[in-house]
């Protein structure tokens, strides 16, 4: 009756540590961009821990979830004049309609929520390598249509003058919310149920397990989080475009994933928090040039993700678990001190 309160409390821990940042930024004073960037990342990575990190089936297809809720909450925030002018195959009604951010935001988690349920239905029916086959599928069907709906999301060209949403609280706010309701899910029924069947789908459907459908329910609460996500992203950096929510992000974020910890809400933070300090370190790097005596290289593009290639192969050998491991970080306290007591 009391697990919610105990699974809460247990991810005070990486609550505070967000709340300690978010502290450190207002006290420095500045521009808070990359903390609003940094929070948005952590709700993303925090979105695909909750799917892939419970039914151990790595998803690249996230960012077609992300993309949805961008591109939902970026079309119903932006000026109606603009959308008269750049998206002339909306419905009439959402030419003219400008909600709130809250609601466009609300809409946005919905149809993430709503695109996770349609294709969840079909492509959790499959297993193992087959899954994840599929789900790549979704977010190249994704980058088709981002790509080719000109009339609505103007394709290439990308949709600008996105309204400036993102508010470091906002998405600090939410960013705490996902790891709570994260946290709350994986110690649930369903959560505890689908990770035992994380290791053996079969064993766990032949005792009576439902892994489709709490596979399903999983990718469901991962959609609708990372739609919410999407939407602040979308705000925060103003002009979206399909190559926002196509193969470079997707690596970036099973990056995250993996160098964290795959099994638990805390990697998941862990790992986003180190790859954005990273990616915000070395892309200032990418247009310098390098004198290697008859060799000169004039600009280091793709300097970023060799960097990232690199720590993700560094962490797979040392630490193959992810820096924080299998167990959470109250859940290795509590564990030392029933030790110390015994």
């Amino acid at each position: 009756m009391w697990w919610p309160l105990r699974s809460a409390a247990g991810a005070a821990l990486v609550c505070a540590g967000l709340v300690l940042v978010a502290v450190w930024g207002w006290v420095r004073g500045g521009d808070h961009s990359k903390l609003t960037h940094f929070f948005i990342n952590v709700t993303i990575v925090v979105a695909l821990q909750s799917f892939s990190g419970n039914s151990g089936i790595l998803s690249f297809g996230h960012m077609a979830l992300f993309g949805t809720g961008a591109y939902v909450a970026g079309i119903l925030t932006l000026d109606p004049a603009l959308k008269a002018t750049y998206l002339t195959s909306l419905p009439h009604f959402l030419q003219s309609w400008n909600p709130h951010w809250w609601i466009a935001l609300a809409l946005a988690a919905a149809a993430g929520g709503a695109l996770a349920l349609l294709s969840g239905i079909p492509i959790l029916r499959l297993d193992g390598a087959s899954a994840v086959i599929a789900i790549l599928a979704l977010l190249l069907i994704a980058d088709v249509v981002f790509g080719a709906w000109t009339g609505v999301t103007r394709g290439g060209a990308g949709l600008i003058g996105l309204p400036p949403e993102a508010t470091m609280s906002r998405a600090l706010v939410f960013a705490l919310a996902a790891v709570v309701v994260a946290r709350v899910f994986k110690d649930s029924k369903t959560g505890l149920l689908l990770r035992a069947s994380r290791e053996d789908a079969f064993s766990a459907a032949s005792v009576g397990v439902a892994v489709r459908a709490y596979r399903v329910r999983a990718w469901v609460l991962s959609g609708v989080i990372a739609g919410a996500a999407g939407a602040l992203f979308g705000w925060w950096i103003g002009t979206i475009s399909p190559t926002d929510f196509f193969l470079a992000p997707t690596f970036a974020l099973i990056v995250m994933f993996i160098v964290g910890g795959k099994r638990t809400v805390a990697g998941a933070v862990v790992g986003a928090a180190l790859v954005t300090l990273i990616q915000e370190q070395v892309r200032q790097y990418e247009d310098s040039s390098v004198h290697l005596g008859v060799l000169t290289i004039h600009r280091l593009t793709g300097l970023t993700q060799l960097v990232l290639v690199l720590m993700i192969l560094l962490v797979m050998y040392a630490r193959p678990e992810g820096i924080v491991g299998r167990e959470e970080p109250d859940e290795t306290i509590l564990r030392f001190v029933r030790g110390r007591a015994a």
